[in-house]
C-alpha cells in the first residue's frame, strides 16, 4: 500500500517504527470518496472500517483528487477498469497529496499553492507534531455550499454542528440526521476521536467525554519531559482523593443533557436531545412580548422564574469554583450554553427598569393535560412583577444569576467589554436597584407561583445579588452592601438547608471567601462560623435526620435528593476556604463523597436517569413519556412500563426516610425532577471530579520519580 496514499495529517509517528508490521494505530486511508480505518490490533490491510468521506472533516490542505503525482505508482498488475475522475493516471486507487504543510493553530490559514517540487530536503531533526486547527463555522459554510451547488438539500449532506458560545469550535458528539448516525469528534479540528459510530436515537450512549491517549498524543505539541520534575513543579500530595471510580466526566455530561431537555421555544436542530421539539415558540402574545425560551422547571410546562434563576446561579458557581472539572470533561462550553439560555430569557422577561416577567403559564390550566409540549395549546398568561406588585426576592435571584453568568463569560475569555457580558450586567444592575429599591415578595402578588414556589423572605436574595454583582464587577460597594445586608437581616444566624428559597448559607460561604481574598481575616472568620455550624449539623450524629443507608433526608414533600446535593455542596466549597482546619476540610469532602455516592448507586440503585445500575425509568416527566409517534395523555401517564425516551442526567425526589423507592412516574414526589434538583448535583460532582484530577496529577508525578 502506498504510505502517500494515507490519512497522514495529525498522526504522530513514533520513530524508528516498521508500520508495515507495526501492531498498533496506524494512518486511516483515503480512497476515493471513502475512507478506511485499519484495525489497530490485528495488522491486515483487508480488515478495515469503511465511512464516507463527508464523515471526515479533512484538512482543507488535503486534495481528495490528484492534479499531479507525487509517487510513481507501484510496479503491480491492475484490472483495466477506469476509476470514476478525469485523471487518466488513476485507476483502481488514486494517490492524495498534502498541498502546504500544516499550519500551527496560531497562524492565519491562506491560500495555498500545490508544490511543484518532487522531492523535499531531509529534515534535519524530527519535526515537532501541529495541530490542524479548521474553524467550525468556516467548515460549515464551506460544506453547506459544496451541498447546495451540487443540488442537494442541506439535511442530505453532513453539516458540522458548532458550539453556539464558540462557533469555531465542534460540537463533541456530530451528529448526521438524515443519515441516522452520530459519533465523537475533537472540538478543535472536527475529526472522529473513535471507532464507535452509533444510531442517531443512541447518541446519548457515546462516551466523548475523556481524551483518550491517542488524541491526547496526536495534538500534543510539545514532547512530555522525560525527567524528574523540578521541585518548583512538584504537586501538593491531596488531602483527599474520592474513593469511588464514578465516571464523574459523564454525570456532568448527562446533566447538562437534562438541561438540554429542559428547553422551551425555538430548540432548531442543533439540539442534541432529538425527541425534544420546538415549543410554545408564542409565549408571551398574551402579553404582546417575545417570552419564547427559557426552561421549563420541571415535568410540567410553566416557566417559573424564581427557581430556574436560582438554579442558574448555583450552575454558574459550580463552574467557577471547580472550572478545570468541566475542562477536563470537555463540558464547558455546553454549561455556557446551558447559562446563555436561561440568561437570554431573563433579559426578554426584563421589560423595563421596573418590571419583570415572573412567570409564563399557569398550571391550574396545564395540569388537566398530560400532553407533549408541542401539543399543549393551552392559554400562556403572564405574570409580573412591578414597583406597585414588588418581588426582591425573584428580582434579587434573577440579578444574581446574570451576574454569575456574565463572570463565567469573564473567565472563559470575553472581554470585560465584552457586548454580552455588558448586556448582562446592565441587567443585572437594574434588577438589583429595583429589589432593593421596591421590596416585597414576589409570591404575594403572582398568585399562581404561591403553591408551588413560594418565597419565604426576599432577605438572602438581596445579599447574595450584591455579592455575585461584586464578583463579576470587583466594585467594593456591592460588597458593603451585602455585608450591611448581613448585619441588617441578621443573616448571621446557623441554618439547616440550602435551596431555591434559601441561600443565607450560601451568602455566608461568599462573605468569607470574599473577606479572605480582601485580607479581613477575622471578618472572614466571623462568616464562617455559620457555615461549620449548618456543615456539622448536617454530618451523620450531627442533628440532621438520615436515611437507614445514608442518604440526608430534610423534607417529607419530596426530592430529598436535591436537599442532600445542595448541603454536599455547599460543605465541598466550604472545605476549599483557608480558615477551616485539616480536619473539618476531609470530614466536609467524604460527606460530599458519601452523598453522592448514595445518589450514583452504592445501594445498588441509581438516582440519576441513565446512568448506573437500575436507575429510574419512570420520572415524572411529560415530554419524556410520550412516545415520537401517535397520541400522547393519560393512557402514558398510566403505563407502568419505562418512559419512551429516556430523560438523560435527570435526579429524581428519591427514596423516603425509611430508603424505600418505587419506580412510578404517577409518584411525583419519589419521581419528581427539577432544574434545582440537578445544579446542586453537577457541582458536587464537579468538586469530586476537582480532587480527582488533583490526585491523578499527583500520581502521575510520584510515577515519573517524584518524591
Amino acid at each position: 500500500m502506498v504510505m502517500d496514499q494515507r490519512y497522514m495529517i495529525n498522526f504522530k509517528k513514533i520513530p524508528g517504527v516498521n508500520y508495515g508490521d507495526y501492531y498498533g494505530p496506524r494512518p486511516n486511508i483515503v480512497f476515493l470518496d471513502s475512507v478506511y480505518v485499519p484495525d489497530p490490533y490485528d495488522n491486515n490491510e483487508h480488515i478495515m472500517t469503511t465511512f464516507k468521506i463527508d464523515l471526515f472533516d479533512l484538512p482543507p490542505n488535503l486534495e481528495r483528487f490528484p492534479n499531479n503525482i507525487v509517487t510513481p505508482p507501484p510496479k503491480v498488475t491492475v484490472a483495466a477498469t477506469t476509476a470514476p475522475t478525469s485523471d487518466p493516471k488513476c485507476v483502481i486507487f488514486c494517490w492524495v497529496k498534502t498541498r502546504s504543510p500544516p499550519l500551527p493553530p496560531t497562524t492565519t490559514r491562506g491560500t495555498t499553492t500545490p508544490t511543484t517540487s518532487k522531492t523535499q530536503p531531509a529534515p534535519t531533526k524530527s519535526p515537532t507534531p501541529l495541530t490542524i486547527v479548521t474553524s467550525c463555522q468556516l467548515n460549515f459554510q464551506h460544506r453547506q455550499q459544496r451541498c447546495r451547488d451540487a443540488k442537494k438539500m442541506d439535511k442530505e449532506c453532513y453539516l458540522p454542528q458548532c458550539y453556539v458560545t464558540s462557533p469555531d469550535r465542534y460540537r463533541v458528539i456530530q451528529c448526521w440526521k438524515y443519515q441516522g448516525i452520530c459519533w465523537c469528534a475533537d472540538p478543535r479540528t472536527g475529526e472522529r476521536r473513535k471507532r464507535t459510530v452509533v444510531k442517531y436515537k443512541h447518541a446519548y450512549k457515546l462516551n466523548c467525554f475523556q481524551a483518550d491517549e491517542a488524541t491526547t498524543s496526536t495534538v500534543a505539541t510539545t514532547s512530555t519531559p522525560t525527567t524528574t520534575p523540578s521541585s518548583e513543579e512538584r504537586p501538593e500530595r491531596p488531602e483527599f482523593a474520592p474513593r469511588n471510580d464514578y465516571n464523574y466526566d459523564l454525570v456532568i455530561h448527562n446533566s447538562l443533557l437534562f438541561y438540554e431537555a429542559q428547553r422551551s421555544g425555538e430548540i432548531g436542530e442543533s439540539g442534541r436531545v432529538y425527541w425534544r421539539k420546538n415549543s410554545h415558540t408564542d409565549d408571551g402574545s398574551e402579553c404582546r412580548r417575545d417570552l419564547a425560551g427559557g426552561y421549563y422547571v420541571s415535568g410540567d410546562y410553566v416557566k417559573y422564574g424564581f427557581p430556574t434563576a436560582s438554579a442558574m446561579t448555583l450552575l454558574a458557581w459550580g463552574f467557577l469554583e471547580f472550572k478545570e472539572a468541566y475542562d477536563a470533561a470537555w463540558q464547558t462550553h455546553f454549561l455556557k450554553e446551558a447559562l446563555k439560555w436561561g440568561a437570554d430569557y431573563f433579559i426578554k422577561a426584563h421589560i423595563s427598569r421596573n418590571q419583570l416577567i415572573a412567570q409564563v403559564g399557569d398550571s391550574n390550566l396545564e395540569n388537566s393535560f398530560w400532553l407533549r409540549p408541542q401539543d399543549m395549546n393551552v392559554r400562556r398568561p403572564c405574570y409580573s412583577i412591578s414597583e406597585k406588585s414588588p418581588g426582591s426576592d425573584l428580582a434579587g435571584e434573577t440579578a444574581a444569576a446574570l451576574a454569575a453568568t456574565a463572570k463565567v463569560f469573564q473567565v472563559t475569555g470575553s472581554a470585560p467589554n465584552d457586548s454580552y457580558v455588558t448586556s448582562l450586567l446592565q441587567h443585572s444592575r437594574e434588577l438589583y436597584e429595583f429589589a432593593k429599591n421596591h421590596r416585597g415578595h414576589y409570591s404575594f402578588f403572582v398568585r399562581p407561583a404561591l403553591d408551588h414556589y413560594k418565597s419565604s423572605s426576599y432577605h438572602d436574595e438581596l445579599a447574595w445579588a450584591s455579592l455575585w454583582l461584586y464578583e463579576a464587577t470587583g466594585e467594593n460597594r456591592y460588597l458593603a452592601e451585602a455585608g450591611q445586608f448581613y448585619e441588617d437581616f441578621g443573616l448571621h444566624k446557623p441554618q439547616t438547608e440550602m435551596s431555591w428559597d434559601s441561600k443565607t448559607v450560601a451568602v455566608q460561604v461568599l462573605l468569607s471567601k470574599f473577606a479572605n481574598r480582601a485580607g479581613a481575616v477575622k471578618a472572614a472568620r466571623r462568616y464562617l462560623l455559620p457555615v461549620t455550624e449548618f456543615c456539622d449539623h448536617n454530618q451523620p450524629g450531627g442533628g440532621a435526620k438520615y436515611t437507614p443507608q445514608g442518604l440526608l433526608y430534610q423534607s417529607n414533600w419530596g426530592g430529598n435528593t436535591r436537599y442532600a446535593c445542595n448541603a454536599a455542596f455547599i460543605c465541598l466549597v466550604t472545605s476549599n476556604l483557608p480558615d477551616l482546619n485539616a480536619n473539618l476540610r476531609l470530614t466536609y469532602r467524604q460527606f460530599a463523597e458519601d452523598q453522592i455516592d448514595y445518589i450514583l448507586g452504592r445501594t445498588g440503585r441509581s438516582f440519576v436517569v441513565g446512568y448506573g445500575r437500575n436507575y429510574p425509568g419512570q420520572p415524572h416527566h411529560r415530554a419524556s413519556s410520550c412516545s415520537m409517534a401517535g397520541p400522547c395523555g393519560w393512557d402514558a401517564y398510566r403505563k407502568k412500563s419505562s418512559n419512551p425516551q429516556i430523560l438523560q442526567g435527570a435526579l429524581v425526589g428519591g427514596p423516603d426516610e425509611l430508603d424505600r423507592y418505587l419506580d412510578d412516574r404517577s409518584n411525583y414526589k419519589a419521581n419528581g425532577v427539577g432544574l434545582d434538583y440537578n445544579a446542586g448535583m453537577q457541582g458536587t460532582v464537579a468538586g469530586l471530579k476537582h480532587f480527582q484530577l488533583s490526585y491523578n496529577k499527583w500520581i502521575r508525578y510520584i510515577k515519573r520519580g517524584g518524591v
